[in-house]
């Protein structure tokens, strides 16, 4: 049907019994009901085909013109992308606009790069059959009204930043035939509805939030090509219904938490070129029914639980490239007669020994990948494939770098990790391999000098030779595109080379724990794109330079256990990017500057075991970034190298130190400990943040303060008893927090403080409150009880009355049977004069 036409009786969309009436009530009156002239068309019939001067002479309708400059007006445009939008012009000429040929409405919307909100003025573009929303930041909801664009066929609204659940009316758009909200913030689950847009064929909903269970529903879009449902929180089996997809070339449901085995139909679906399975918690065996899909080009199932071993039927897979199997606990061995020749990429983890015949058969092999296996290869063996990647972890490989390498000529990434290697760096790895961008040995028995020639590795991105036994200078190996280079955990000695300062791209230099003396060269200034500056566990001495500030994305700066002296530069306050700051261990003299404060993004600051003297600057304990509610918990990892690289830190916490391998956003500390400081804080405010958690004890400690400051936050469990030592305390302030139990009944905490000073914390109770100073809130108070005294009514707790008749009756009793029985007043009396001769020895002649 036309756009703009208007709909007749065998237009009617046929859905599935899945949706909701309700739903199914409103398309049938959007499609049953033409457009009425009081819809302000523009005064166009939309049914009519325009010529082309009718089209100059009439241009956009207004009202659509209208509606879109009310859509620009909440977006900030940096970028100038809406700039064409101007009141008086054709609409249909403007930037992103595409208008229909024969009635002028606007049929397309193309959105980029935007900041603000997507006003809800987008639904009066009733003709609107293709949206594409991308990148706009600020957005957090669609307007519910996008129902209500019934010609929509093709919705494009990824990499935004959209929450919450799908709009119920999204379901409305049975003409769509794409539909793309990946990689926003979606949540809950997949609504079923969807399962009624039939003429979908494309649906793809991956790196969002949702949860619960893949709707069975999805089963019946028969015309679906591509599903692309990974990175959610999906849990359940993969439902049957999924096999009725004859027509799905795509099927990625990887990066969930989908249990159960791998299905059997999964083999009828004859159409299918992609299966993205991995990261899941599947069970079972790989079935053999998918060595019957013949079109099948890329196999995912890795980081499962899959078992048994890879079916002999897929080397009937004559179009499979890509295999993918690692991560997983295969119990039978694996044998090469299961892969076709035409596979390009092998992953697996093996737990078995290798030959060198294992390979014979794969001669169209380019990327090789190996995991928790033995290589039992020969040094004179010569491969039948030419590998541009090869990455074995944790495969041993014995003795030396293996020889054929030198045969591998096309070689962009070498990985060997944690494969026992011994023996030097053979110089012939950059010779023989000029392309190569990523060299990582770490975790082996290297050892002797680097001899890596920085004109021959000139393509050389990323180098990590972290944790040998490698030892002697660091030479000169700066190459134009050298972006991360880890040395940490190594021998070697010497000074730091200058020329390090000339790798412009460098984003990651690590050179702790080795044995490099010298100064930290001031020309690192230069390194203008530097993220991650490691040197610590060395000999180095000197000032820290104060041109390190010039590092202006430094996020993580670690020259702790050296030598370095003087004092800290007040210069590192211009790091405005730094997260890390680890500079314990040194012979720093002089106070804190207190233009660290400026650092809003400081969440570790590591200062113990110094010199530093003077007091503590109170701008140190109001860090923003230390008081933030809930950061991402992200790893801090660089994120522009081609590989993924994670900093680590130690610590000593609870009086023992700890190393922690990933340094997580959520980590946070300040230790000010061993040093000289003096005078102590006076003034601690950490008032209206989201802090949680107890109140440290260790507060008690600090004997100088006089104002503390902890209301509005989040803090929980009872006020410490340490705080009554604080007693030059003059000011504090716990109020509206979730503090418990009851306040300590210290002389200077309840004596000094009122009621002011703990209100808005419902269950803590005890004076100063007025409400009650000894009954916690969510206990009831005791009943009182009148009492008539002469002409008063005395209100009485009724536990204290009680508690006196409980004494009366006792006493009572007590003297009631005293006089009434011979026998107990005898017992009683004796008693008595037995207590008070041995107490005073000289009643002993008396008796009572």
């Amino acid at each position: 049907m036309e756009v703009g036409t208007t709909p007749g009786p065998s237009d009617t969309v046929q859905l599935t019994s899945g949706v909701n009436q309700a739903l199914l009530a409103q398309i049938a009156s959007c499609l049953q009901s033409p457009p009425s002239e009081e819809n302000n068309f523009g005064g166009l019939d939309p049914s009519r085909p325009q010529s082309v001067g009718e089209r100059a002479q009439y241009g956009c309708p207004s009202h659509e013109s209208d509606a879109l400059l009310r859509i620009k007006a909440p977006f900030n445009d940096s970028r100038g992308s809406l700039s064409s939008w101007v009141n008086g012009t054709d609409c249909c000429s403007w930037d992103g606009i595409s208008c229909d040929n024969h009635t002028n409405h606007v049929v397309s919307l193309y959105l980029i790069g935007l900041d603000g909100v997507i006003s809800e003025s987008l639904c009066q573009l009733r003709f609107l059959t293709s949206l594409e929303i991308y990148r706009v930041t600020g957005t957090t909801t669609l307007p519910p009204c996008l129902g209500n664009l019934t010609y929509m066929e093709f919705l494009h609204l990824s990499s935004n930043e959209l929450s919450g659940m799908i709009p119920s009316s999204l379901c409305l758009l049975t003409r769509l035939t794409y539909l793309n909200l990946s990689e926003n913030m979606f949540n809950g689950a997949i609504p079923s509805c969807l399962g009624g847009l039939s003429s979908l064929t494309t649906l793809e909903l991956d790196d969002n939030m949702f949860n619960g269970s893949i709707p069975s529903c999805l089963g019946n879009l028969s015309s679906l090509n591509v599903l692309l449902l990974s990175g959610n929180e999906l849990s359940g089996s993969i439902p049957a219904s999924l096999g009725n997809l004859s027509s799905l070339s795509y099927l990625v449901l990887s990066g969930n938490e989908l249990s159960g085995s791998i299905p059997d139909f999964l083999g009828s679906l004859s159409s299918l070129n992609v299966l993205s399975l991995g990261s899941n918690q599947l069970n079972g065996i790989i079935p053999y029914s998918l060595g019957n899909l013949s079109l099948l080009w890329y196999v995912d199932v890795s980081s499962n639980n899959l078992t048994g071993t890879v079916p002999p039927s897929f080397a009937r897979l004559s179009s499979l490239a890509s295999f993918n199997a690692d991560g997983n606990h295969f119990n039978e061995t694996i044998f090469p007669s299961s892969f076709p020749a035409s596979l390009q990429v092998l992953s697996l983890s093996l737990k078995q020994s290798v030959p060198e015949t294992f390979f014979n058969n794969l001669t169209n092999l380019r990327a090789l990948h190996l995991y928790d296996c033995v290589l039992n290869i020969s040094k004179t063996w010569i491969p039948p494939f030419q590998l541009s990647q090869l990455q074995s972890v944790s495969c041993m490989i014995d003795g030396e770098v293996p020889p054929w390498l030198s045969t591998q000529f096309s070689l962009e990434g070498l990985k060997l990790v944690n494969t026992g290697l011994v023996g030097q760096i053979p110089s012939w790895l950059c010779e023989n391999s000029p392309h190569l961008s990523t060299l990582n040995l770490s975790g082996n028995h290297l050892e002797g000098s680097l001899f890596l020639n920085a004109s021959i590795c000139m393509h050389l991105e990323i180098l990590d030779l972290s944790r040998n036994k490698l030892s002697g200078p660091i030479p000169s190996m700066c190459s134009p595109s050298m972006a991360t280079l880890t040395l940490r955990d190594n021998l070697f000695s010497g000074n730091i080379p200058v020329s390090l300062s000339k790798c412009s791209s460098l984003i990651v230099l690590n050179l702790g724990n080795n044995r490099l003396e010298g100064t930290l060269p001031h020309e690192f200034s230069q390194l203008s794109e530097l993220y991650s500056l490691i040197v610590h566990n060395n000999k180095l001495k000197g000032s820290l330079p104060s041109s390190i500030a010039n590092c202006s994305e430094l996020q993580i700066l670690d020259i702790g256990n050296n030598l370095f002296g003087e004092e800290i530069p007040p210069s590192l306050k211009n790091l405005s990017m730094l997260r890390v700051l680890v500079m314990k261990g040194n012979n720093f003299t002089g106070s804190i500057p207190p233009e660290l404060g400026q650092l809003m993004n400081l969440q570790i600051l590591l200062l113990s075991s110094n010199s530093v003297s003077g007091p503590i600057p109170h701008t140190i304990v109001l860090l923003q970034a230390m008081m933030l509610e809930s950061q991402d918990g992200y790893l801090l990892s660089n994120p522009n190298t081609t590989e993924l690289y994670h900093d680590g830190i130690d610590m000593t916490l609870k009086g023992t130190n700890q190393h922690y391998t990933y340094i997580l956003s959520t980590l946070t500390c300040i230790d000010l400990s061993n040093n000289k400081l003096e005078g102590g804080l006076r003034l601690l405010n950490l008032s209206m943040n989201n802090l949680n958690g107890t109140i440290p004890n260790s507060l008690g400690e600090m004997r100088q303060l006089e104002e503390l400051d902890l209301s509005r936050n989040h803090f929980s469990g009872q006020i410490p008893a340490e705080l009554e030592s604080l007693s030059y305390l003059g000011s504090l302030n716990l109020s509206n927090n979730n503090l418990s139990g009851s306040i300590p009944q210290g002389r200077h905490i309840t004596g000094t403080f009122g009621e002011s000073s703990y209100s808005g914390n419902p269950n803590l109770w005890g004076c100063p409150l007025p409400q009650n100073c000894s009954w916690p809130q969510f206990v009831a108070p005791p009943p009182l009880v009148l009492v008539n005294k002469g002409n008063k009514i005395i209100e009485y707790p009724w536990y204290k009355i009680a508690v006196g008749l409980s004494y009366g009756a006792a006493f009572g009793g007590i003297i009631s049977l005293i006089v009434l029985k011979i026998n107990w007043r005898r017992k009683y009396f004796n008693k008595i004069d037995t207590i008070l001769k041995f107490l005073f020895p000289w009643m002993k002649n008396w008796t009572l």
